[in-house]
């Protein structure tokens, strides 16, 4: 309802973050670790202060951090909420874009009460022009039928039916072990680029999966300032303060590594790093 309180990862992805607040519900950000994901203890102490309603995690390779949960975390963190009686909604959208081994199980596979909504797209995988995605609501079915109703009757059949045919075919399953090679590799040297370009001390993410990192710039370094001098040469960042509704994390940047690396891309890296240099230099 709205002015309940909803637990969330901190950073979070602004979609979800703009999701509550059009609804009128209150985020209450949880810390997240860059490999572990959302931390349990921090949970279980909002969980104890706070009328939390639900809970939103990405357990597998999160935006923006890249983090995955382990199983064992997962599994906590289902029977924690279980037993709170709090609902889990869990966003699987980078689940199949994992970067090697075996697909990450989600949350929803430690889910014995049906306390667990899971959701998930192929916008992340085949294309976001698509807008089919999925949900198992668990014990939510009604309420979930309910709300679908009311936002749009229905998804549109003919992006269904071509989703499905793509998946019967095994259309998918190929074109997934291609985009996980491509992802890993464009994620790997991204990263080797912006250590080699960046200050020294600057903190970056290692995803084992999706397609984004993390960077923490060096203390009193704005990634903010970094950001906007940035966009004024037509280079695309997003600046941490994105990821919070309260000002968090103003010397972070995340970046994209999904477009394929060319020569315009390792450019415009050397350039952001040598943004960042300045803005570091006006700091001291």
């Amino acid at each position: 309802q709205p002015g309940d309180i909803v637990a969330v990862e901190s950073p979070s992805f602004p979609g979800i973050l703009q999701a509550l607040e059009v609804v009128g519900l209150r985020a209450l950000e949880i810390p997240t670790h860059t490999a572990e994901g959302l931390s349990l203890e921090g949970l279980e102490l909002a969980l104890e202060q706070w009328p939390v309603k639900a809970c939103v995690v990405v357990c597998n390779h999160s935006n923006p951090m890249g983090a995955r949960m382990s199983d064992e975390r997962k599994q906590q963190l289902v029977l924690m909420l279980a037993v709170a009686g709090v609902p889990l909604i869990e966003d699987d959208i980078y689940g199949d874009l994992y970067h090697s081994g075996e697909r990450p199980k989600p949350a929803k596979a430690f889910d014995h009460t049906g306390n667990v909504i899971y959701c998930s797209s192929v916008s992340k995988t085949i294309s976001p022009g698509l807008r089919v995605g999925w949900m198992l609501p668990g014990r939510y079915m009604a309420s979930a039928r309910q709300h679908k109703y009311f936002s749009n009757l229905a998804t549109s059949s003919i992006p269904q039916m071509a989703v499905a045919h793509f998946l019967e075919q095994g259309g998918y399953d190929r074109y997934l072990r291609f985009a996980r090679q491509n992802y890993r590799q464009a994620t790997e040297r991204m990263r080797t680029a912006v250590a080699r370009s960046f200050p020294e001390g600057t903190a970056i993410s290692r995803p084992q999966g999706g397609f984004v990192l993390w960077v923490q710039l060096p203390a009193g370094v704005s990634g903010t300032l970094v950001y906007q001098l940035a966009r004024a040469e037509n280079i695309n960042v997003a600046p941490g303060l994105m990821f919070s509704i309260s000002n968090k994390f103003e010397s972070c940047l995340r970046i994209n590594c999904g477009n394929p690396w060319s020569d315009r891309i390792d450019h415009a890296v050397v350039r952001l790093g040598a943004l960042a240099h300045e803005v570091q230099a006006r700091s001291i």
